[in-house]
């Protein structure tokens, strides 16, 4: 059995249109309850929830590796902790019900709040939510404008809440059982699927016609390797080809993270080579990313201050460049990718850093800095890893952000599922905020998302191509970011009122 629901968790990680059977995994794990009590069923489920991870994310040893340039005996020593710590978190609810609830029929509720509670608050080197699985169906997903994306977990719950309600019917009534086939929890858990439904189709329909109405930017977003020889060249290339085929200037040219150079933060414009030499270094000291652009272009650098070969700050960086070559904005990474950019738990282990060289020391951004691109739109940009932390597209759109955009690098991701996971980890970041999000990737996946969550535009991955598209401004602010983590803290609290209780009908030996 815990075989059969860790297949069925890992499922539609691999596999995203088979959203059901995430349900059935959650569904039978919640059926199998008087089986999850004691510490042999608690170290069941917590390995369960690992080979469940292992599975979805089996890719992640290597490309660890891969991306500081270590082994795959280092990669997978430091992957193994991470999903440990991730299955915890998967666990939790389980372990919860498994103490505090004896009929199946009502376990979904207090398994669901204790999810969404750990999901908010327990950290995970990669910010994955188990309701993310639910994405292929659009119409599931939009009620987290409401509460934030742990809406799409606390769903999921629900619909398996349901499965175990008629379950647990047809095994009564073919068993005999007396009393009544149903319990209030577990009708609430068909409420609770019906109404976001309902709320999924009118918000697909409302927010459609808000899309068809709003102004519209023209982007290109042009993917291309910077990790590859010669890139800069395609790059210029590349983009230049596409401004030939498209009638007119685009408002906006996307190239992905790292595709220019380092620049000395008083680098005002690219217009002189010489000043560009002198304050810049190395690698691509000089690199002056498109020389008279037609449109303003948006690429990934670094920005330092101090001295070239010493630099006192130095940040992963997006710069935006208006016609004239003038720096017209910059935007410094907030949220920099572990083992990638940073490594956790060295300040309390130094010797870890040994395992993973770093080429620079980079410090994190100080703030959301917004992008103007002048009356045309305001562009909050995310620099790869900071698209699968929620907090991080909020906090652009609190800044007035009409359109979110991700530059990834991400050459060092050689297997399809990891792009596609990425994309699926930052997919959310649009319903939540109701903001179009493009993603320009180096090797993919480069695509729109809509603020409906679907993918109208894409490119495939690892080609060298420009996708072209026209996506709508909105400015409306969703429920969901301005009530922040209010959800969360409320099912945080409703799982610790049901552990009270809990404990003091075991106290009285109810």
């Amino acid at each position: 059995m815990a075989l059969a629901i860790s297949a069925l968790i890992a499922v539609p990680w691999l596999w995203q249109d088979l959203v059901p059977c995430e349900w059935l995994g959650v569904a039978a794990a919640l059926l199998v309850l008087s089986h999850l009590r004691g510490w042999r069923g608690e170290a069941l489920v917590l390995a369960a929830a690992a080979l469940a991870l292992a599975t979805a994310f089996h890719w992640s040893p290597e490309v660890l590796a891969d991306s500081v340039g270590t082994s795959y005996a280092i990669g997978l020593a430091f992957t193994v902790p991470i999903v440990l710590w991730d299955a915890m978190r998967l666990s939790l609810p389980f372990w919860f019900v498994g103490r505090t609830v004896t009929d199946p029929r009502n376990a979904w509720l207090p398994a669901a709040l204790v999810a969404v509670a750990s999901e908010a608050f327990v950290t995970s080197v990669f910010p994955w939510k188990l309701g993310y699985s639910q994405i292929a169906w659009p119409a599931l997903i939009q009620s987290v404008d409401l509460l934030g994306p742990e809406a799409a977990t606390f769903v999921l719950y629900a619909h398996a809440g349901v499965i175990v309600l008629v379950v647990e019917m047809i095994r009564r009534r073919l068993s005999g059982t007396g009393g009544r086939p149903w319990t209030a929890i577990g009708l609430a858990a068909v409420a609770v699927c019906v109404a976001n439904l309902a709320y999924g189709g009118w918000a697909l329909q409302t927010w459609s016609a808000r899309m068809a109405a709003a102004p519209k930017l023209s982007v290109a977003l042009v993917q291309v390797d910077p990790s590859q020889e010669g890139a800069t060249e395609t790059l210029q290339r590349v983009t230049k080809e596409a401004c030939e085929q498209h009638a007119g200037a685009f408002d906006l040219i996307c190239w992905p993270e790292c595709s220019g150079g380092s620049y000395e933060e008083a680098l005002t414009s690219f217009a002189d080579s010489q000043q560009v030499y002198d304050q810049s270094r190395e690698p691509l000291r000089g690199l002056r990313p498109l020389a008279d652009p037609e449109s303003p272009l948006l690429f990934g650098g670094k920005i330092y201050r101090g001295y070239p070969e010493r630099p006192t700050d130095l940040y992963q960086s997006a710069i935006l460049v208006d016609g004239s070559e003038r720096i017209i904005g910059r935007y410094h990474k907030r949220h920099l990718m572990p083992f990638g950019e940073y490594v956790p738990g060295c300040d309390w282990m130094p010797e870890i850093r040994h395992y993973f060289p770093m080429d620079d020391n980079l410090d994190v951004g100080p703030d959301a800095n917004v992008l103007s691109l002048g009356d045309k739109a305001r562009l909050g940009v995310m620099l790869c890893y900071e698209d699968m932390v929620p907090s991080a597209a909020e906090s652009l759109v609190d800044n007035s952000a009409n359109v979110l955009l991700s530059l990834i690098n991400g050459s060092s991701f050689k297997a399809t599922l990891t792009l596609l996971q990425h994309r699926l980890l930052s997919q959310l970041r649009a319903v939540e905020n109701r903001r179009c999000l493009l993603r320009c990737a180096a090797t993919g996946e480069t695509c729109v998302v809509s603020p409906l969550g679907t993918i109208p535009a894409r490119l495939p991955l690892h080609v060298e191509d420009v996708l072209v598209a026209e996506v709508p401004l909105l400015d409306a602010r969703t429920v969901a970011s301005r009530i922040g983590q209010t959800f969360p803290i409320v099912c945080g609290g409703l799982a610790i009122a049901i552990a009270l209780e809990s404990w003091r009908r075991h106290r009285r030996g109810v």
